[in-house]
């Protein structure tokens, strides 16, 4: 997560909405949470917020600093 962090300051991303989500669903029609993808020049990352954390954040405009700093965010390699 540092790796993107300091990306993140470097290409001033950190303003920038999170526009591409998917939801994680099992067979069963069951949410279990959200993978963001954060794009930077040189790579896509993605970050997985599981349930049910991930309602609020696609309840408003998700910035890329909030994401990071969500306390439940992990950054999946």
């Amino acid at each position: 997560m540092q790796q993107l962090i300091q990306l993140v300051e470097k290409e001033k991303l950190g303003s920038q909405l999170v526009t591409q989500h998917t939801l994680i669903i099992d067979e069963k029609q069951v949410s279990h949470g959200a993978l963001f993808f954060v794009k930077t020049a040189r790579k896509t990352f993605k970050i997985m917020v599981p349930a049910p954390f991930h309602e609020a954040l696609l309840a408003g405009k998700l910035t890329v600093q909030s994401l990071m700093k969500h306390p439940e965010a992990m950054l999946l390699s």
